[in-house]
């Protein structure tokens, strides 16, 4: 049987928090930007990359980011995104070298 700290160590990994990001988003692209508080950025793409901008702006960048699961929860998206608060990011392709 597990103990207490043994769980809390496994749910409490890295890949499985919630972390404060600022949104920038390309829609023409479809590239959302996620800037950590450390100034760290990450690249993905969305399909639903309009109805995420929208949101985005409503909340002006605000954002969760889980990266073990590629969510972002943007607080307060479903008052203007029909219900929608939380987005599926992929990442973004890296490219090749000739």
């Amino acid at each position: 049987m597990k103990n207490i700290q043994q769980l809390r160590t496994k749910t409490e990994s890295p890949r499985e928090q919630w972390v404060d990001v600022t949104v920038d988003i390309d829609p023409d692209h479809h590239m959302v930007r996620l800037i950590e508080s450390n100034g760290d950025i990450h690249e993905y793409l969305s399909n639903n990359v309009r109805a995420l901008a929208h949101a985005a702006a409503h909340n002006r960048g605000r954002a969760q980011w889980c990266e073990k699961y590629r969510q972002l929860l943007v607080p307060g998206a479903s008052n203007v995104s029909g219900g929608i608060a939380f987005y599926k990011l992929e990442p973004k392709p890296v490219a090749l070298s000739a």
